[in-house]
């Protein structure tokens, strides 16, 4: 008999021992497994019991938060892939409906209690449907069919955290007011003055250009016309003078 046979018969003999050994002893095997976040230096650790699961994020080697929850294979998956694609403070883990409290917990393990008030159009649903809503797949956000209403993580932090709804404001401002510069730069490029654009008035396209004004998709399409272009090249050109905007700034 060979070294290698030798061993490979000792480990078989130990492992048959050591699950005797479990079972008698009335212990759990546990499956582990870790992701890891290069971006803020953390890691998430996954225990698998039969029946329920540990949630435990980690950074320099100390545990900073820890849940168990009951197993659930969609749980699971949209917290894996949101920290494989690091980008675990975006997407929703699991949500759960009371009278009148909005439930969530997200992939980053941070839990937030929204009172259904405090989003109008979440408020508006009957009572009896407000308990019929679906996650979606990757925790993209809940829907609501009954009211075709979707509600992401940002929706849901805005209404309770003031200061993360000032913040958020003033993302979709400067990003208004550099699509508007876009939108005047390309206006320009076409040598098109503010009255020159059918159905909408130079008033109301310097708001849009200078003031961040969010256009609608029929402004969209009337600029479009009056660039002799269609709405998707004219947006394909809007979205490169963007590029080219941000980058200057």
């Amino acid at each position: 008999m060979s070294f290698s046979t030798k061993i490979n018969d000792r480990c078989s003999m130990n492992s048959a021992k050591q699950s005797l050994a479990t079972e008698f002893l009335n212990l759990n095997c546990l499956t582990t497994e870790i992701i890891k976040n290069n971006q803020n230096s953390s890691e998430l650790e996954l225990i698998y019991l039969e029946e329920s699961l540990i949630l435990q994020i980690k950074r320099k080697h100390q545990t900073i938060k820890s849940y168990s929850c009951h197993f659930d294979p969609k749980v699971v998956k949209r917290i894996k892939s949101a920290w494989e694609w690091e980008a675990e403070g975006e997407l929703i883990a699991i949500a759960r409906m009371s009278q009148d409290t909005l439930f969530v917990l997200g992939c980053d393990l941070n839990t937030w209690e929204i009172p259904v008030k405090l989003i109008p159009l979440l408020d508006e649903i009957p009572v009896a449907e407000k308990y019929n809503f679906e996650i979606d797949e990757d925790g993209s956000y809940l829907y609501w069919k009954s009211a075709d209403l979707h509600l992401d993580l940002e929706d849901l932090k805005a209404a309770v955290d003031p200061e993360f709804k000032a913040k958020l404001l003033l993302e979709k401002l400067n990003y208004g007011k550099l699509l508007g510069g876009a939108i005047s730069q390309v206006r320009k490029i076409h040598q098109l003055n503010q009255n020159e654009i059918d159905g909408i008035s130079a008033r109301h396209l310097r708001r849009i250009e200078n003031e961040g004004h969010q256009p609608t998709l029929e402004a969209l399409k009337k600029l479009a016309r009056a660039h002799e272009l269609s709405l998707e090249d004219y947006l394909t050109i809007i979205n490169q003078q963007i590029d080219k905007i941000g980058s200057k700034s």
